[in-house]
């Protein structure tokens, strides 16, 4: 139940982000500063904000619901994105921060050349959009959830208030913000779980695997194996090609070195590995407290997603789910951020600085991002609001199938152009555009009825229908694509030299090791550490201080590891800022100062 208290944690918390946009709005100077924090930032920063980006509010609402009806299935999702970031870590991250751009888009025109660059903008944006406006739903349906109220307007109050701190501090604010809800999100989740499973219904692990729902392990209760597998497939392939290809370099472009690129990959790596079987203990335990959360929460369209949500409120102390509730937006921060961030880094990096204003100096360049930035952040709510009002399937599904059917075609250049180059700059064009033909074509005739008679099935389930058009929407379009665009190097040497030229030139700059002090990288660790150090002792102080409300001692505990878990945080960081401040005050004038964490590897 949402008490007072919950209510005053999130007013707090407001003005909290609010603090943190305008701390590190001094950091922003450029627009590399705006949009990737200068390349300047410690692995461990960076990695945060990675993981934070993986999971986001999803995983609470439309991870949740999926592991209420179906169980540990869920985990072929998550683990598939592991073996994407193991290729990340021993290959593409190096690659990603060698590229030495300030938009991934700036990388896309290195490849193809500028007219490509236009053609992936054009289509790329509304894109980026939509799924920052699928992500803003997520965190829409559990706090509509928790308060039961109408999801539209807590869409429009959220979007507001994400895009204002992006706006502000730009990349810095959006990774400092994700570094401290690292801690606030991985506390809660951890007193949810244990909490969880000490309720008298649920009586430990063990008695929580014996009386699930069998389908929850058996998956063939779920579907066919055949289905099964193919849907597998899919999400192997979208853990590769979404971690892989040059899109997902907007992170690493943040990194100050190869070293600390290749570092950040550990925390998400580590995250994906662990996370998923803490998160989601509370919503398979709600299969055995919460049988009907139709009845529960009828305002949603998707009952289930409310399964988390429904644990929570059943196991927190007072205060505790304010917190929470916090730490979900904290996450839909990271969420916005892929369509604010990197869409307005496309849009004034691709278009308006080449095509509108070629000699737009960087002061104004500066101020049109910002603007940028808050005409997108209108626009993505404004597709969050559309998108309740009309989706019929849940968030993973929906999710799912926007990525294969509207992203498929277009990841697959971004992706092997990245480790292949002989191919004509009309390649990554023609591909894309015959990945959407074929998409548009298979969403449009393709009958599951037809299949299941052609391979003797009885009638599909859902689950199964919804896998089978997965499956057939991403392998019709992946193949044929991958195929194409291979192809396409039979005319590569027939290419002007501008292309040969300018794609020698970017591979050979991804085999080059980034040189903080010859390529002029800053060192920001002491201004990064004290700023983030201070945030951590506020934020947990506070947090230790609502040990005060009324609780049992249970509960007060609560507030006691959440927050001291952020306090030493600050402490550690606070610590090493003042280190790092007496160093540079020992260092003879007119010694360059090198940052600690930026040699090459």
């Amino acid at each position: 139940m949402i008490t007072p208290y919950d209510e005053a944690i999130i007013a707090f918390y407001f003005v909290f982000v609010l603090t943190v946009g305008l701390l590190f709005k001094r950091l922003s100077k450029s627009t590399s500063d705006y949009f990737r924090a200068g390349g300047a930032m410690p692995w461990w920063i960076t990695g945060t904000s990675a993981w934070i980006a993986g999971f986001s509010a999803w995983t609470f609402t439309g991870a949740a619901g999926k592991v209420y009806e179906t169980g540990s299935l869920v985990l072929v999702l998550y683990y598939a994105n592991v073996l994407g970031l193991a290729m990340v870590y021993l290959y593409t991250c190096t690659r990603f921060r060698r590229l030495r751009v300030v938009t991934w888009m700036e990388a896309v025109r290195a490849r193809y050349g500028k007219d490509t660059e236009q053609f992936y903008t054009w289509i790329k944006l509304p894109l980026l959009l939509l799924f920052s406006g699928v992500g803003l739903n997520a965190i829409g349906v559990f706090i509509s959830s928790v308060f039961h109220v109408q999801i539209q307007p807590v869409l429009v109050i959220l979007g507001v208030a994400v895009t204002i701190v992006a706006v502000t501090g730009g990349a810095f604010a959006v990774l400092a913000s994700d570094f401290v809800q690292m801690f606030l999100v991985m506390t809660i989740t951890l007193v949810v779980a244990y909490l969880t499973l000490h309720l008298p219904q649920v009586g430990g692990i063990e008695n929580l695997l014996r009386h699930v729902p069998s389908r929850h392990f058996h998956w063939t209760e779920i579907a066919r194996p055949e289905l099964l597998t193919l849907w597998g497939l899919v999400m192997i392939w979208n853990g590769l090609a979404a971690g892989n290809n040059v899109e997902n370099a907007t992170m690493y472009l943040m990194a100050k070195s190869d070293r600390d690129a290749k570092r950040m990959v550990l925390i998400p790596l580590i995250g994906s590995i662990a996370g998923p079987l803490i998160w989601f203990i509370p919503s398979m335990a709600a299969t055995i407290v919460h049988p009907n959360l139709a009845a529960e929460f009828p305002l949603l369209k998707s009952p289930h997603e409310a399964a988390f949500v429904a644990m929570c409120m059943d196991v927190l102390p007072k205060g505790l789910i304010g917190l929470l509730i916090c730490a979900m937006l904290g996450a839909t921060l990271t969420s916005m951020d892929a369509g604010l961030n990197k869409g307005a880094g496309v849009f004034v990096r691709s278009f308006y600085l080449p095509v509108l204003n070629p000699a737009c100096p960087e002061k104004k360049l500066l101020l049109v991002s910002k603007t940028t930035t808050l005409v997108f952040g209108a626009i993505i709510v404004f597709f969050a609001v559309e998108f309740s009002r009309f989706r019929t399937m849940g968030l993973f599904d929906t999710t799912n199938l926007l990525a294969a059917c509207l992203g498929g075609p277009m990841i697959v250049p971004l992706l092997w152009g990245m480790f292949f180059k002989k191919t004509p700059a009309w390649s990554a064009a023609t591909t894309t555009v015959i990945g959407f033909i074929i998409s548009l074509t298979v969403y449009f005739t393709f009958d599951p009825v037809w299949f299941q008679h052609l391979c003797g099935w009885g009638t599909l389930n859902k689950d199964e229908v919804t896998f089978l058009q997965l499956g057939v929407s991403a392998f019709a379009t992946i193949v044929p694509c991958s195929l194409w665009f291979f192809l396409t190097s039979r005319w590569y040497d027939k290419s002007p030299a501008e292309h040969k030229d300018r794609v020698d030139e970017l591979f050979t700059r991804m085999d080059t090791p980034v040189n903080v002090t010859s390529e002029g990288v800053q060192n920001l660790d002491h201004a990064i550490y004290g700023l983030l150090g201070g945030l951590c002792l506020a934020f947990g102080g506070f947090i230790l201080l609502l040990t005060a409300i009324p609780n049992n001692l249970t509960g007060r505990l609560c507030f006691v590891f959440c927050g001291g878990v952020v306090v030493i945080a600050g402490t550690i960081l606070t610590s090493i800022s003042r280190k790092l401040a007496v160093a540079a005050a020992a260092r003879p004038v007119g010694v360059a100062e090198i940052a600690p964490t930026g040699s090459t590897v």
